[in-house]
């Protein structure tokens, strides 16, 4: 008991316990761009912009009708069954074409998965006079055309696109395209030798542009490049612009610099972002970047690295207006079985 009662007695170690130290986290490293010739990036990312659209998947679906047999693919007027396209949620009362097998020609080529498309063009006025035009197509695919020498064309996603043209007999002339991709698309017929984006692209792209007596181009979304880099460093293209031209110009517009922002991604996943513009108070007051500095028409965006201010570029985007922003055919609008051998 004596014991017992002594060693209750004995005092405590009230030593604190040592606080470990913050450890020191490392300074946020900034790609060097010492070399890089960032106002060329930018503008060759808007360029690829421009050919991230429906008529990629559409051309391609064309070029793989030379590329149809007898019995291979199976071919539909209207959506395929359920049972050769199971995942296809569409009525079954939407008109269009189709293709859905798993099947290999005599020459060698594959078709495997399904392909529905729908387009329809309508014509109100006088040739001569006032005429409108309006058109719209769309489609829906899992499929992939192959062959000895790899995949022809591939497309797994959703595609559509309109096409509004005015023209009257006092010179007036407006066009309006509009495009929304979201899927993927690869393959030699849409990508071939030499193409901006040579194996293909994932995206979400948004474009509109105007010709004629007005001029405009906006676009936003994300392209995401498999394989190959935009000048030989970037991978990824995020953006939500306007870009206005003299003829599409208001009073208030300016047209020496667009609204809003470019992004580009680089192998190491770090962020290049240039800001242009605001183009509402959002932009002006929300986040990720302070945009009340950005508001003087100079042509100028300030550039983020990681989000941190790495100093003004100013590129080029009067290209568009030189003739590189044009309409589609309408006649590629529609295509029927006649199209088909």
């Amino acid at each position: 008991m004596i014991l017992a009662l002594l060693f209750s007695c004995t005092p405590q170690d009230t030593t604190p316990t040592p606080i470990k130290p913050t450890p020191v986290v490392d300074e946020l490293e900034i790609p060097d761009i010492t070399g890089i010739d960032m106002e060329k990036a930018f503008e060759d990312a808007l360029a690829l912009a421009l050919t991230v659209n429906a008529r990629t998947p559409f051309n391609s679906l064309s070029s793989s009708f030379d590329r149809f047999q007898t019995g291979c693919p199976d071919v539909y007027a209207g959506p395929p069954g359920e049972d050769q396209a199971p995942d296809l949620d569409i009525d079954m009362d939407a008109g269009g074409l189709s293709w859905a097998d798993h099947c290999i020609n005599p020459d060698g080529t594959t078709f495997s998965g399904y392909g529905w498309w729908n387009g329809e063009i309508a014509v109100t006025g006088d040739p001569n006079a006032d005429l409108t035009i309006e058109a719209e197509r769309e489609m829906i695919a899992d499929g992939v055309v192959g062959g000895a020498d790899g995949v022809f064309f591939e497309f797994d996603g959703e595609a559509s696109d309109s096409l509004y043209n005015v023209t009257s007999n006092d010179g007036y002339v407006r066009w309006v395209y509009s495009s929304l991709v979201e899927g993927t698309t690869t393959g030699t017929d849409p990508f071939p030798s030499g193409a901006l984006a040579p194996y293909g692209w994932r995206t979400d792209l948004y474009v509109r542009m105007t010709g004629g007596n007005e001029d405009s181009l906006e676009t936003r979304g994300n392209v995401y490049l498999f394989t190959g880099r935009m000048n030989e460093r970037f991978d990824s293209l995020a953006l939500d612009i306007n870009v206005i031209g003299e003829l599409g110009a208001g009073p208030d517009d300016c047209t020496q610099e667009p609204l809003g922002w470019i992004g580009l991604r680089d192998e190491n996943a770090v962020w290049y972002d240039l800001i242009f513009l605001p183009r509402s108070e959002d932009d002006i007051t929300g986040i990720p970047y302070p945009n009340d500095p950005l508001s003087e028409c100079d042509g100028c965006g300030t550039l983020y690295i990681r989000g941190v201010e790495s100093g003004e570029f100013c590129p080029d985007f009067s290209f568009l207006f030189d003739g590189t922003l044009q309409p589609p055919p309408v006649d590629e609008f529609v295509s029927s079985l006649r199209d088909l051998p």
